[in-house]
């Protein structure tokens, strides 16, 4: 936040002294010096952009893993749980198979 804060106070006071020297003619592109630094800092930031978003990238996947491994095991207890109400011969699950195989196959198709 303090970097921010000098950075800006920096370019107002760039901006200033330089609207005050084309009063006096002193630099006739009073902006130019001011446009390469931002150019230099923008080349500086953009791969150190692009590593924190590489970063975030795979702290998602690592994320989406774990939820999926979570899901799995839910999946799990709710079909122990199921069989548990219903007894080990209901062929509940054996007939909802093919329903839940073919959402899944649209939620794949819709990645």
């Amino acid at each position: 936040m303090a970097v921010h804060l000098v950075q800006t106070a920096v370019v107002a006071v760039w901006i200033a002294i330089n609207v005050v020297a084309v009063l006096y003619r002193w630099d006739p592109y009073p902006f130019i010096l001011l446009n390469l630094l931002f150019s230099t800092q923008a080349a500086y930031a953009a791969p150190l952009i692009l590593l924190s978003q590489n970063r975030q990238a795979d702290t998602d996947r690592v994320k989406a893993e774990h939820d999926y491994q979570v899901n799995q095991l839910a999946l799990q207890y709710l079909i122990a749980w199921h069989r548990d109400t219903h007894g080990a011969d209901c062929d509940c699950i054996r007939h909802a198979e093919p329903v839940v195989h073919g959402m899944l196959t649209a939620l794949a198709r819709d990645l």
